[in-house]
């Protein structure tokens, strides 16, 4: 025989009262001293549960990965593989030569180190806007201009 049922949500302990068969003539229910003690514990796991959504819940290590993500994706766009054979042809003049060499030298680093699970985001999002800038756009850019001299020659 229930006489009444426990309901916790988010917000509250809700008490649903049924009367029993003794109380029905009246249709009341007269309860002295109801006391009802739900551990903290349990309260705590309900909230979350109804609150916390998947969706709803930010990780800070979800931007960690995002950064690195972005990270290994923007240091891959740039061709290792094209550089390297770029280094190889023999028109290619020794100051350019080692300038790509060195960025090809850079690139494995960095891609070595966003791959590293103990990477610090700071470093990598400051990295990727001072060499990009300063290393990898230029290298691109001399490569290419490269490729066009030796075509037309």
């Amino acid at each position: 025989m229930q006489r009444f049922n426990i309901g916790v949500d988010a917000k509250n302990v809700q008490v649903a009262m049924n009367p029993g068969p003794d109380d029905k003539p009246t249709n009341s229910v007269t309860y002295k001293n109801l006391e009802i003690k739900v551990p903290s514990i349990v309260l705590e796991v309900s909230v979350k549960e109804k609150t916390n959504d998947e969706d709803d819940i930010f990780n800070p290590e979800d931007d960690k990965y995002k950064v690195i993500a972005k990270a290994k994706k923007i240091l891959e766009s740039y061709d290792i593989q094209e550089m390297k054979n770029v280094v190889k042809d023999k028109n290619l003049g020794p100051a350019l030569k080692k300038e790509i060499e060195i960025a090809i030298d850079h690139l494995n680093k960095w891609l070595e180190y966003v791959k590293n699970p103990q990477t610090n985001e700071k470093e990598i999002k400051k990295h990727l806007k001072k060499n990009k800038q300063e290393i990898y756009d230029p290298i691109v850019k001399k490569i290419k201009q490269f490729k066009q001299s030796s075509s037309s020659t």
